[in-house]
């Protein structure tokens, strides 16, 4: 999707009859790749492109052998809590009694430069907590938003602590539009 079609995604009528149709939805700037967070440093190493202005979300996907170990999974969490989901609130700031059900906290440095030339963007770390959605055997969490101009970049994401207990669940990284229907 080029600028022209984003922003009639975005007008009244016609916008409406190009979402139902489908016209305004576009394949994740990052399909799902696998990665791994058992250990600490680089997960992830890729080039994109950013077809339009906008922000966009940083994600996780984790899929569960069976729908059984989805619902006993207690690591990903199984609730959202906006007061805690959103921002990047420290992990430690929230009250002990409120942590039940959100799930382990990960931190990831995202850094993003230009590509060719490799200038820097930005560089910040996000702590991912709380479940967001799940599917038959898959749990969803946000790792974090962030808005960029239409151009080629390179995505560095880093996993700042180990996370050993994810050790049976295939972990998957991606980066979407954030547009939802």
């Amino acid at each position: 999707m080029g600028p022209i079609t984003y922003s009639l995604c975005h007008r009244e009528i016609i916008g409406l009859a190009m979402w139902i149709t489908g016209l305004c939805a576009f394949p994740p700037l990052i399909p799902a790749t696998e990665i791994s967070i058992r250990e600490a440093g680089l997960v992830l190493s890729t080039k994109f492109t950013a077809p339009v202005d906008k922000s966009y979300l940083l994600s996780l996907r984790f899929v569960f052998s069976s729908t059984e170990t989805r619902i006993k999974d207690n690591l990903v969490g199984e609730r959202y809590s906006g007061n805690y989901c959103t921002g990047n609130i420290q992990y430690d700031a929230i009250p002990q009694q409120e942590r039940s059900g959100l799930g382990l906290p990960i931190s990831f440095k995202v850094v993003m430069r230009t590509e060719p030339g490799s200038d820097l963007v930005f560089e910040q770390t996000f702590n991912s907590l709380c479940y967001v959605a799940h599917a038959t055997n898959d749990k969803y969490r946000d790792v974090g938003r962030f808005g960029l101009n239409e151009g080629v970049y390179r995505i560095e994401v880093y996993n700042l602590q180990p996370q050993p207990a994810f050790g049976d669940i295939k972990v998957e990284m991606s980066l979407d539009s954030g547009d939802r229907k």
